[in-house]
């Protein structure tokens, strides 16, 4: 291995992307706006019990959704690596959507409370994650 001079190490690490730098205002919103949506899509796929040929589609959305943002922050936005914390939220919000899965799918006969805080659960983990991605 060649040993680097001091100016090569420099300029190798002036070269290298800012891992500190923050979430843009555009991310932010989208980040909020997919929450409530994979929250208000679920609630009212389960309220409105849609047929199971729609439900899968609905199900499916809303796991690519999830798997969406953590590609996105594992690959693409170039900055500070997950905590371990980050890491389990990002895995936690996708074995999440098996709660409201459960009601838009099968159908089960659940009241409103029974319906809207499995699907506020997977929707506030996604949300916790992506805030806390947000920080520099």
């Amino acid at each position: 291995m060649d040993p680097q001079t001091a100016a090569d190490q420099l300029a190798a690490a002036e070269g290298a992307p800012a891992l500190n730098r923050s979430a843009t205002t555009g991310e932010r919103v989208g980040g909020v706006v997919s929450a409530a949506a994979l929250f208000g899509t679920l609630w009212v796929a389960a309220e409105q019990r849609v047929p199971l040929a729609l439900g899968i589609p609905v199900c499916l959305a809303a796991l690519a959704v999830v798997v969406g943002w953590n590609y996105y922050h594992r690959e693409r936005a170039l900055r500070r690596p997950h905590t371990r914390l980050e890491s389990g939220a990002g895995i936690a919000a996708g074995f999440l959507l098996g709660l409201p899965a459960g009601n838009v799918l099968w159908d089960t006969p659940d009241s409103t409370i029974g319906i809207v805080v499995p699907a506020a659960a997977s929707a506030l983990v996604l949300l916790g994650y992506l805030v806390s991605r947000w920080r520099a």
